[in-house]
């Protein structure tokens, strides 16, 4: 596959330009499964998750506002290592709850811990880089993410994963900073170590940005807006104040500590884009921008 080659969605999104500002996942928490793979087209239909298990992982997951993704090291893993971790992490608090895995019940366990023992848990989460590289659900990941992935884990070794789809395959490669909840995307092996880097030094670049996922779409769009205008910055000190939303309108006071502004008021349209494909071989679907203008 040609990185170039406009049949391929993440090609073609990059030749339209769509913008990619609020196409993060929505979740405060995250629940994190260690998995070698296979991984199924559908991450819950992958054994020993597939039928009920799955399905109460993932009611469990929503009724804390969080959402669970399948990961891995890059690489193989030894033979007869079948102990594997699972992580509940608070995007908020920064803080995690840490577990191993053999059965499926010991999964309904870790995604209860997305619940009081995450709430009540003060151990500060270490940094994760989840990198999705989920070719069973779109080739435009794994082709994208794999290379990043090998990239990240000769800077990062500690702290790079591979994981399912974090949504928005048409903006591969794209990663998941943990715990700060951290969205990036249209990545490739030379610019991620530098993105990533940034990051965690509280530089930001706005045009690698899909957005913070504690917060909604609009949101994510009208900080990413204020950052692309102020930027590069630490979204450490860009936080939603005041939300009003009226259909397709959200307006947003994004407030700001130094060196970004006190306070910046931000309007926000979702504007259907033309039909076009969304994943690999997929029909052409509408999907939808979020455009924001920062208010005098």
């Amino acid at each position: 596959m040609a990185l170039t080659d406009l049949s391929r969605c993440s090609a073609a999104s990059r030749y339209r330009r769509d913008p990619q500002a609020g196409t993060a996942p929505v979740a405060s928490r995250w629940l994190l499964i260690e998995h070698p793979g296979p991984w199924s087209k559908q991450p819950l239909d992958t054994p020993p998750l597939l039928g009920a298990v799955g399905a109460e992982v993932e009611k469990v997951c929503g009724s804390f506002g969080g959402r669970v993704l399948l990961v891995r090291r890059p690489g193989r893993r030894e033979p007869g290592d079948d102990l594997l971790s699972w992580y509940a992490v608070d995007t908020v608090r920064r803080t995690w709850v840490r577990g191993t895995w053999r059965t499926s019940e010991n999964l309904l366990h870790a995604a209860h811990a997305l619940g009081v023992p995450l709430s009540d848990s003060d151990e500060d989460a270490e940094p994760m880089v989840l990198v999705c590289t989920h070719g069973t659900r779109d080739a435009c990941c794994a082709v994208r993410g794999r290379p990043i992935v090998a990239t990240l884990a000769r800077a990062l070794p500690e702290e790079t994963w591979e994981c399912t789809h974090l949504g928005g395959h048409r903006f591969a490669g794209t990663l998941l900073s943990l715990p700060d909840g951290t969205c990036l995307g249209r990545l490739d092996p030379d610019t991620v170590v530098g993105a990533v880097s940034s990051h965690r030094e509280g530089r930001v670049d706005a045009k690698y940005l899909r957005g913070v996922t504690r917060w909604e779409p609009a949101v994510q769009a009208a900080v990413a807006a204020v950052l692309a205008a102020h930027g590069p910055g630490d979204l450490d000190n860009l936080v939603p104040g005041r939300i009003d939303a009226e259909g397709d309108s959200t307006r947003v006071d994004v407030l700001g500590r130094e060196p970004m502004p006190e306070r910046v008021t931000v309007d926000v349209r979702a504007e259907a884009l033309p039909d076009a494909p969304l994943s690999c071989g997929d029909k052409a679907k509408q999907h939808t921008a979020y455009r924001a203008v920062l208010r005098p």
